[in-house]
């Protein structure tokens, strides 16, 4: 099964932190807030819930800042930070070599392993049958590439 490694994207913030959060500007993120359990519309009313506006939050508590975060597409996240819109991105984001020439990125923090989910009674799906195949992926990520299947075991 592919591994995917997913870190947030992230500038260099600060080397000193300030005595107060009013002594700096707020730090100013981005999110992609469609992106449930990573950022979502807090269903209570207002605002954006989720993993990463905890994150975002925290980097800012203890670094003694005010934090700005907007909810954005993901497509538009990146440019944004590279033209000065964005401190840092706060959304799950594959390590690529061109991102990596750049932008910083934090350890990863995120460790996924897709899977496929078939209806019990459907017909089996052996790796046989799908070894190879090239699915179209996300647009999140890859807007006209495809990727392959690679399936082990059974």
């Amino acid at each position: 099964m592919t591994r995917h490694l997913f870190s947030a994207v992230a500038t260099v913030l600060f080397l000193v932190v300030p005595a107060s959060a009013d002594e700096l500007p707020p730090l100013h993120t981005g999110v992609d807030g469609t992106f449930a359990p990573h950022a979502f519309p807090n269903l209570s009313g207002g605002g954006y819930q989720g993993f990463n506006i905890d994150l975002a939050n925290e980097f800012a508590r203890r670094l003694k800042r005010n934090i700005t975060i907007d909810a954005a597409q993901y497509s538009g996240l990146l440019p944004a930070m590279q033209a000065g819109t964005y401190d840092f991105i706060a959304a799950p984001t594959t390590v690529t070599k061109e991102r990596a020439e750049n932008m910083l990125f934090t350890e990863g923090y995120l460790n996924t392993d897709f899977q496929f989910l078939i209806k019990k009674g459907s017909p089996s799906l052996r790796s046989s049958k799908i070894s190879g195949a090239r699915p179209f992926l996300s647009t999140r990520d890859r807007p006209t590439k495809r990727g392959r299947v690679t399936l082990k075991g059974r």
